[in-house]
């Protein structure tokens, strides 16, 4: 496989066999809920490649590509599935990167006529607090995100 000017290459298959002559084909990608993945075929064995994935490891070969565990995981700082330009990955555990997502870390409880604020940390809720304006909960949010989350807050939006 090759990774000329963005685009992924692979040596042509004839019969199940990598061709023994400089026939390189493009490599197509299709949606897959957002993320752009390809099928190829090493060792006669089908893999289902994220593109995401192929960019990481054409920049970084001593990563595990095959290696799909939790905390093996590639991440886009901007939260754009689509935009894998290598300045906009980087190497996450699964939880580092579920703290990625946009998220409002607030609900409103109907029962206390309050809004709840709450995050999540390695799989577990912690609640926050509880507030009277979606404001105040969704700014008591921010700042424990910015507490717990810090790895990952890059900018005030959030």
């Amino acid at each position: 496989m090759r990774l000329i000017d963005d685009v992924f290459y692979s040596r042509a298959i004839c019969r199940g066999k990598e061709t023994k002559k400089e026939t390189w084909c493009k490599i197509t990608f299709s949606d897959n809920k957002g993320y752009l993945r390809c099928n190829l075929t090493l060792n006669k064995v089908r893999h289902r490649l994220f593109q995401h994935r192929l960019v990481w490891y054409a920049h970084n070969q001593d990563w595990n590509i095959w290696d799909s565990s939790p905390d093996n995981s590639i991440d886009h700082k901007n939260k754009d599935k689509k935009d894998n330009r290598i300045a906009n990955l980087r190497e996450a555990t699964q939880s580092e990167n579920e703290q990625n997502k946009n998220s409002k870390g607030c609900y409103f409880e109907k029962a206390r006529n309050k809004w709840r604020a709450q995050i999540y940390l390695n799989g577990k809720k912690k609640e926050i607090g509880s507030y009277d304006t979606y404001e105040e909960a969704h700014e008591a949010y921010l700042a424990e995100k910015r507490i717990l989350h810090s790895y990952f807050v890059e900018n005030e939006e959030l």
